[in-house]
C-alpha cells in the first residue's frame, strides 16, 4: 500500500479513537444536566452523546486532515517508518526470551534482597 493510504488509516484510526473518548465524556457532561438530557436516539444504545460524540470525531480528523501541517507531518513519518528495517520473526522471539530472561532473573534478586533486609530490619526493630 502507498503511504498516502496508511496516513488516511491513520486519521481514520485517529477518529475512532477520538469517538471512543469524545462519547462517554459528552455522556458524563450530559448527565450533569439530568437524566433526560442524554436521550436515546436510535435504539437504546445510540444515544444524543454518542450522536455528538461522531460529529466531534469527524469534525476533529477533518480539521486535522486539511491542516497542511499535520498532513505533512504524517506523510513524512509514514515515509520514514518505511525506511525502517524491521527485526524478523526468528529475531523478536529471541529477544522477546532475552526479556523475560532478564526480567526473572532481575525480580529473583530484588525478591532475595527484599527477604534480606526484611530479616534485618526484623532484627533492628524487635
Amino acid at each position: 500500500m502507498s503511504v498516502a493510504r496508511y496516513v488516511n488509516l491513520s486519521f481514520v484510526a485517529l477518529g475512532l479513537v477520538a469517538y471512543l473518548v469524545f462519547a462517554p465524556l459528552i455522556g458524563v457532561i450530559l448527565e450533569l444536566f439530568g437524566t433526560g438530557a442524554n436521550m436515546a436516539l436510535l435504539g437504546h444504545n445510540f444515544r444524543l452523546a454518542n450522536l455528538i460524540g461522531m460529529i466531534g470525531a469527524v469534525a476533529l480528523v477533518i480539521a486535522l486532515r486539511r491542516s497542511e501541517r499535520i498532513s505533512r507531518y504524517a506523510t513524512e513519518v509514514l515515509n520514514e517508518l518505511t525506511k525502517v528495517t524491521w527485526p524478523s520473526w526468528k529475531e523478536t522471539k529471541q529477544a522477546t526470551i532475552v526479556v523475560i530472561a532478564t526480567t526473572i532473573v532481575i525480580a529473583a534478586i530484588l525478591g532475595l534482597l527484599d527477604l534480606a533486609f526484611a530479616a534485618l530490619s526484623s532484627l533492628v526493630y524487635t
